[in-house]
């Protein structure tokens, strides 16, 4: 799921379009209707009727979730079709003006800038808005809105945590800190016999992104909107760098031997104490065995570091012929219920600011663990340009992790191959 969320970012349409999208949004959000989503809680539908086509990732969630939406509004007529989220923006933009696209549809967060530019997305009336806002993590809704207005709303999110085994901690505390995991690795480590306390993708955009946060590095500035200010010339991505290379000592390979593979499947096996890992690892560790839990990041120098998150929203197409029923089923969606049923069906997590409302889930001290870090986690920024910062970003880790080059030199690297990967899309940080 990370992989998917991240590998997919396509560039801004053209002037010509993007003013053909702006005119059209304003026209459907002039046309909105005012009860839009407004039924959430009621039970007789609110007259609500009619038929709607909605586009969704998973065959048993979406007949779970038709299912519990009927009985709430049983004049409405859902079909479905399976359609992968990651395809979701270009099909949408093709199908839409065609009159064959969904009324309701999913996609990952970081497509969301240039859905907004294809003007797919019925934006959501104030009031919902409010609503939403109250209930969801704010990182999550920051990724739906753009200039004041939602255009989405997220159904799930996910991020990263710290996994540790059960049985080699013994009776030690889990650690809160880093100082204590390399406390910890001074009595456990037996490098002769490749014994690491700790193992991790070292050079993974997504997984040491926290390493920069803890120094205060701002990808994309304050509100990670502005690609011309990445961030990685910065002397808090110096520090970030800096403390990154001094766990070498306490995970001395290569980076081509701490790949996602390696690194997960010593700790499935109970062969490492601690790693940093997802909810997408929860599954095979308890199909081997593992006795494990999770929790939020060690602290950094007293500081608790930012990770990236990823949410899957949910949206109205602005080719919708029956906004009431969409926005009420997006609605439905996003309720206690409807977060139930995804939950139970996918294992999926609610974006919610208290998750203790859900059934399940609020039993599950995992996914709990897992929970404990998103309110520390940014969402991956949603312009155009993050498709040509993973590179960038990964070298700052790949070439000092492995002595290649300087912390500066990385640096420099760094931003020579954003600017380099920014050229080769048209665009330039000048």
């Amino acid at each position: 799921m990370r992989r998917l969320l991240t590998l997919i970012v396509v560039c801004a349409l053209g002037t010509a379009l993007v003013l053909v999208s702006c005119t059209k949004k304003e026209t459907a959000a002039a046309n909105q209707p005012s009860n839009a989503g407004a039924a959430s809680g009621s039970t007789g539908g609110d007259g609500i009727s009619g038929s709607l086509l909605v586009w969704l990732d998973n065959e048993d969630w979406a007949n779970a979730v038709i299912k519990g939406f009927n009985q709430r509004y049983p004049n409405v007529t859902v079909k479905f079709e399976t359609v992968g989220s990651v395809d979701m923006r270009g099909k949408v933009s093709l199908d839409g003006p065609a009159g064959i696209g969904p009324d309701v549809f999913i996609l990952p967060h970081d497509h969301m800038g240039n859905a907004v530019i294809d003007g797919i997305l019925e934006p959501f009336a104030p009031e919902q808005q409010k609503k939403y806002t109250e209930m969801l993590l704010d990182a999550s809704i920051k990724t739906c809105t753009s200039e004041g207005e939602l255009y989405a709303v997220p159904i799930s999110t996910e991020n990263i945590a710290f996994f540790y085994n059960k049985d080699l901690l013994g009776e030690k505390p889990v650690p809160s800190s880093f100082e204590e995991v390399i406390a910890f690795a001074q009595e456990w480590n037996v490098p002769s016999e490749n014994k690491w306390a700790l193992r991790w993708q070292v050079d993974d955009s997504y997984m040491n992104y926290f390493f920069l946060t803890a120094f205060g590095m701002q990808l994309f500035g304050p509100d990670m909107d502005d690609f011309k200010v990445p961030g990685w010339d910065t002397e808090a991505a110096r520090k970030g760098v800096e403390f990154h290379k001094s766990l070498r000592r306490y995970f001395n390979v290569n980076v081509a031997d701490a790949t996602w593979d390696a690194t997960t499947a010593a700790f499935q096996q109970g062969e490492v104490p601690f790693t940093i890992s997802g909810p997408w690892a929860i599954s095979d560790a308890k199909k081997n065995g593992t006795n494990f839990g999770i929790t939020k990041l060690p602290t950094i120098n007293g500081v608790q570091p930012r990770c990236f998150s990823g949410n899957v929203v949910a949206c109205v197409s602005s080719y919708t012929n029956n906004p009431d029923a969409a926005f009420a089923f997006v609605d439905y969606l996003v309720s206690i219920e409807g977060e139930t049923i995804q939950f139970e069906t996918t294992g999926k997590l609610a974006a919610y600011k208290d998750t203790s409302v859900i059934p399940g889930l609020r039993d599950d001290p995992l996914l709990m663990g897992i929970m404990e870090q998103a309110p520390y986690a940014d969402p991956m920024p949603i312009i155009p340009e993050m498709a040509q910062a993973w590179d960038a970003q990964k070298a700052l880790f790949t070439f000092t992790w492995d002595d290649q080059l300087s912390i500066p030199d990385a640096q420099k690297k760094a931003i020579e191959t954003y600017d380099t990967a920014l050229m080769m899309a048209g665009k330039s940080r000048q």
